[in-house]
C-alpha cells in the first residue's frame, strides 16, 4: 500500500504525530541535564518515580473514561502537558523545579490509552500493519533529522546546558501547536469505541487478550529498566562522552528505523513472525551492550532499530485485531500498571547500575523481553491460525 493510497485522515494524522517523535528529545535531554546539574542518578531516579504514583491510577480511569467520550480531549491534555513541563525544564534551576516539570511531562503517560483508541478508529484494519509502519518511519525520520541538527549543529556552539535548555523550549513550542491540532485540525473521534468501517470484533477468548496485554507490559518493562536514565548518565560516566552524546546515540536508532521505508514493503511475513524476529532482535541488542564497547554499543542500537519495525507494527496489529470493544478500560489498566512499576523500576535500575554494574541492567532487560515473546504465545498461535491471510 502507497502513501498516495491512504485516507486522508490517516495521512493528516501521521504527518502530525511524527511531532510526538520530535518532542521525545525532551525525554532524552531529562537525564542529561540532571547528570549536568549533579544531581545522583539515584536521586533522579527517585523523582522519576515519585511522578509515578498517582498517575498509575490515573490512567486506569481515565481510560474507561475516554470510552464514552472524545479522545480528542485526552490528547488535547496529554500535549499541553508535555508542553507545560518543557517549558519548567527549560528554565529549570534546582531540585524542585525539576521535580515539578517531571510531574507534567510524565503526565502525558495516562492519556496512552486516548492514542490507542483514536487510531483503532481512523487506522483501516486491513492496513493497520502497514499504516504502523508509516507512522514510525514519519516519527523517526524527523528524529533523524532534528538529533543531527541537535549534535552537529546546535550542540557544538552551546554549552551542555543551553543545548538543553534550547531543546526543551523548542519542544514546548511544537507541543502547543500540536495539543491544539487535536481540537481544530485533527479528526474528531466521537468516543473511544468507535471502530472503522470493516473492523471485526474478534471472538477470541480473554486469555489469548491478556497475553499480547501482558507481552506489551513485559517489553515496557524492560525498555524502562534500560531507560536514558541509566544510557545517559552510561555515556558520560562510563564512556566519558559529552551532554548531546545520548541524541546521538538515539539518532543511530532513530535512523535505522527510518530507513525501514526502503525495505520493510519487501517483507512479506505474517505479523505474528514479524513480531518475534523484532523482540529477538531487540533483545540481542541488549546482550550486545554487555560488551562495554563504545562503538559496538552505538552500533547495536541499528539492530534494535530493525527489530523495533518489525515488532511494534506487527504487536499493534495483533492487539488491535484482538482487542474487545472495551479496548480502553483494558489499555488503561495495563498503562496504570505499567506507570505502577516505574513507580519502582528507575530507583533499582539507578541502584543496580551505581551498586552492582551497568551490566546487570542490560541483562535484566534481555531476561524481560525475551520473557515477553514467550507470554505472548497464545495471541500469536491464535493470530496465525486465524488470520493467515494477512500480509503486508
Amino acid at each position: 500500500m502507497r502513501w498516495r493510497e491512504l485516507d486522508k485522515n490517516v495521512r493528516i494524522y501521521l504527518l502530525f504525530i511524527s511531532i510526538s517523535g520530535f518532542s521525545f528529545s525532551s525525554i532524552i535531554a531529562v537525564p542529561t541535564l540532571g547528570k549536568l546539574m549533579n544531581i545522583s542518578m539515584e536521586n533522579v531516579g527517585w523523582l522519576f518515580s515519585v511522578s509515578y504514583i498517582v498517575q498509575a491510577i490515573l490512567a486506569y480511569v481515565l481510560g474507561r473514561r475516554f470510552e464514552k467520550i472524545s479522545v480528542n480531549y485526552g490528547l488535547f491534555l496529554a500535549r499541553t502537558s508535555f508542553a507545560v513541563g518543557s517549558l519548567i525544564f527549560a528554565f529549570s534551576t534546582g531540585l524542585w523545579s525539576f521535580a515539578i516539570a517531571q510531574m507534567f511531562l510524565s503526565l502525558t503517560d495516562i492519556f496512552y490509552p486516548c492514542q490507542v483508541m483514536y487510531e483503532r478508529a481512523i487506522f483501516t484494519p486491513k492496513y493497520r500493519e502497514v499504516i504502523y509502519s508509516f507512522e514510525f518511519f514519519m516519527t523517526e525520520f524527523l528524529k533523524t533529522v532534528s538529533y543531527f541538527v541537535f549534535v552537529f549543529l546546535l550542540a557544538p556552539f552551546m554549552n551542555g546546558q543551553s543545548f538543553l535548555r534550547a531543546v526543551f523550549f523548542m519542544v514546548f513550542c511544537v507541543n502547543v501547536f500540536y495539543a491544539f491540532s487535536y481540537l481544530k485540525i485533527l479528526p474528531k473521534i466521537d468516543n473511544g469505541m468507535q471502530v472503522p468501517d470493516g473492523h471485526v470484533i474478534a471472538t477470541t477468548n480473554l486469555r489469548t487478550f491478556l497475553s499480547i496485554m501482558f507481552h506489551q507490559y513485559l517489553c515496557n518493562m524492560a525498555f524502562n529498566f534500560a531507560s536514558f536514565l541509566v544510557i545517559s548518565y552510561y555515556l558520560i560516566d562510563y564512556f566519558k562522552l559529552g551532554g548531546s552524546s545520548p541524541f546521538l546515540f538515539e539518532l543511530v536508532f532513530s535512523a535505522s528505523v527510518a530507513s525501514s521505508i526502503f525495505w520493510k514493503r519487501f517483507v512479506k511475513n505474517h505479523p505474528s513472525v514479524n513480531l518475534t524476529i523484532g523482540i529477538l532482535l531487540i533483545t540481542l541488542s541488549f546482550v550486545l551492550w554487555l560488551v562495554p564497547n563504545v562503538y559496538l554499543f552505538f552500533i547495536s542500537h541499528v539492530i534494535m532499530g530493525v527489530g523495533f519495525i518489525l515488532w511494534f507494527p506487527a504487536r499493534e496489529t495483533i492487539k488491535l485485531h484482538i482487542a474487545p470493544r472495551e479496548l480502553g478500560r483494558w489499555e488503561g489498566f495495563f498503562q496504570g500498571l505499567n506507570i505502577f512499576s516505574r513507580i519502582f523500576i528507575p530507583v533499582i535500575s539507578a541502584y543496580v547500575a551505581t551498586r552492582m554494574g551497568y551490566h546487570w541492567v542490560f541483562v535484566v532487560s534481555a531476561v524481560l523481553a525475551t520473557c515477553s515473546l514467550l507470554v505472548s504465545l497464545p495471541a500469536l498461535v491464535w493470530m496465525k491460525r486465524n488470520y493467515s491471510a494477512i500480509k503486508v
